[in-house]
């Protein structure tokens, strides 16, 4: 059924959302510079969204997610309860509470998956009290219409926009590109992440929040 209704949020451009942990990769230990596979994988995550580009040499594997993540920093860390269901951790990549994961369950997230990674205090051995889950966002779906869109710029890469989250503005949308999902992205829209209004209204009713609060805004739908 197509949506009648979209709303879209820029949370991963609010650095409030950000917090410090750090994330252990499979084989880091082991690999001669942990470093540029820890960029290497962000960038990957960031920036490619490959999930309707099957058996693409830049998607990320499930074995390559990490194994768990640690306080970066041994003190001034904000306790796991100030972190709210959503945050951005080291390199970007997303991390939701388990009320998320659960509420997650219940609708189409299509090729999008989640792995639950164990948070542990800074010396990386020490565990921490509840569940937490990586968010790969695998799904990217060309429904942004920027011409129709208020508040937009365009990038200096080729076909991309970029938005304006602290001014006024609209995203317009062709919500037929997104069949029934409940949550994708379009790789042309930075820093934009797209709900379905059943899942808004679920993350809503369930009290659930972003790290800096909930920022979801009505897309035009056409």
């Amino acid at each position: 059924m197509t949506h009648q209704k979209v709303w879209d949020s820029c949370f991963l451009m609010e650095t409030a959302n950000v917090t410090y942990v750090s994330f252990h990769l499979p084989g880091s230990d082991e690999h001669p510079d942990p470093l540029t596979q820890s960029v290497e994988l962000s960038n990957r995550y960031g920036y490619v969204l490959p999930g309707s580009i099957p058996g693409s040499a830049q998607d990320i594997d499930a074995d390559e997610y990490p194994d768990y993540m640690y306080h970066t920093y041994n003190d001034s860390v904000e306790p796991p309860f100030k972190w709210k269901d959503v945050f951005i951790g080291g390199g970007g990549l997303i991390v939701v509470s388990g009320a998320m994961f659960d509420l997650l369950q219940d609708f189409n997230l299509g090729a999008t998956r989640l792995h639950e990674v164990p948070l542990r205090q800074h010396d990386q051995t020490t565990p921490v009290e509840g569940r937490w889950y990586f968010l790969h966002i695998r799904e990217n779906r060309n429904c942004l219409i920027a011409e129709q869109s208020t508040g937009v710029e365009a990038s200096r890469s080729a076909d991309r926009w970029r938005v304006n989250s602290e001014a006024k503005y609209q995203l317009s949308v062709a919500p037929t590109a997104a069949a029934d999902l409940d949550l994708w992205r379009d790789s042309r829209a930075r820093s934009v992440v797209f709900f379905s209004n059943r899942l808004k209204e679920a993350i809503t009713k369930a009290g659930l929040s972003f790290k800096s609060g909930n920022d979801f805004r009505a897309c035009k739908v056409t």
